[in-house]
């Protein structure tokens, strides 16, 4: 991407409905934040059409070199490539979603920072997800239950692998047809990984409650009701 190119993007970004501030491009087509920053501002629904643009923006920033002593720079790279994959997932290109997806936990494994926004749970979460996809259901839930064995007995932390892993196995039940009861506890014991406010519990009781058995449905009730994982306190 030339920078004309670039600045014509950034021109379409600052125009839309709350639009950014200027200053986060100001390192131009050679900079990989400014060139990730303008990729996740593209991929927005806000901004209609540029999805194309996005991903080659997110897949420019694959070989940047970060300096892995600065949290907030490996988790914007890691931010970025979560992104793309997500964007690839959509397009149905599994195998190179997977591939990204794969590059940024082992950024997000390489260092011990508690992220403000990543978490490790969810991007393992997001491969099992992608391998679900091309056909390796077993692979993924191998590496969830491992990931899951390596921490059952640290049960007094807010822990983002626990949470996602007991999720995952949640929906995979519900695919596989397992009972409900069967699907309710994998995510009681998901939730218990999990700071729930008081305020969330009447509606999640009540979407536990269901008495039919389209626990997919269920599944997806018991998530509007409960707390979005970036504004949750967690120990990992």
């Amino acid at each position: 991407m030339t920078q004309i190119e670039f600045k014509k993007l950034v021109n379409i970004a600052a125009s839309a409905n709350n639009p950014p501030p200027l200053s986060i491009f100001s390192g131009g087509v050679e900079d990989w934040r400014s060139r990730c920053r303008l990729a996740q501002f593209l991929s927005l629904p806000s901004i209609p059409g540029h999805i194309d643009e996005a991903i080659e923006l997110f897949k420019s920033i694959e070989v940047a070199e970060v300096n892995e002593e600065d949290s907030e720079e490996v988790e914007e790279k890691v931010a970025g490539l979560q992104r793309l994959a997500e964007l690839l997932r959509a397009k149905k290109d599994y195998k190179t979603a997977l591939h990204f997806i794969n590059r940024a936990i082992e950024l997000a494994e390489g260092t011990d920072f508690l992220y403000k926004f990543i978490l490790r749970g969810e991007l393992w979460a997001d491969r099992w997800n992608l391998l679900t996809d091309i056909g390796q259901e077993d692979d993924a839930e191998e590496e969830c239950d491992e990931r899951i064995t390596a921490y059952e007995d640290i049960t007094d932390i807010k822990n983002s692998y626990m949470y996602f892993g007991y999720r995952f196995k949640a929906q995979l039940a519900a695919k596989r047809g397992d009972a409900p009861l069967i699907v309710k506890d994998y995510m009681h014991m998901a939730l218990k990984f999990m700071e729930i406010p008081d305020s969330y519990r009447v509606k999640l009781d009540e979407a536990f409650s269901a008495t039919h058995n389209n626990m997919a449905f269920v599944l997806q009730d018991i998530d509007k009701c409960t707390p979005k994982s970036t504004f949750v306190s967690w120990d990992i």
